[in-house]
């Protein structure tokens, strides 16, 4: 019984947990946020790039990011929450929005 009673407090406690991580990222897959969190709290990069389809970043602040895409050889324009990020021909639009407190993410 209170076996039972401990495991459901777990679980409730880890739906929470994801359920935050979601609504922070605006990401309906917690696991999206999570990994890129670990990415980042992990390696040393600044940056890190979570998804493709939609296009998504995660860094500790705009101005990482905006660093990361200009090494990367795009010229980056940022008009409020927005960055216009230019290479060649090719132009993407991403939008930042906080996470968790600490963290950016930009998405398509």
């Amino acid at each position: 019984m209170r076996k039972n009673i401990i495991g459901g407090l777990v679980l409730i406690v880890i739906a929470m947990f994801l359920g935050a991580i979601s609504y922070s990222s605006k990401i309906a897959n917690p696991f999206v946020g999570l990994k890129g969190l670990a990415q980042i709290a992990i390696s040393e990069r600044k940056v890190e790039k979570i998804s493709d389809k939609p296009l998504r970043y995660i860094s500790k602040s705009d101005e990482d990011f905006t660093n990361y895409m200009e090494s990367e050889g795009y010229t980056v324009e940022q008009f409020g929450r927005g960055f216009q990020l230019q290479k060649g021909n090719e132009s993407k639009l991403l939008v930042s929005e906080g996470f968790m407190g600490m963290y950016e993410i930009f998405s398509e």
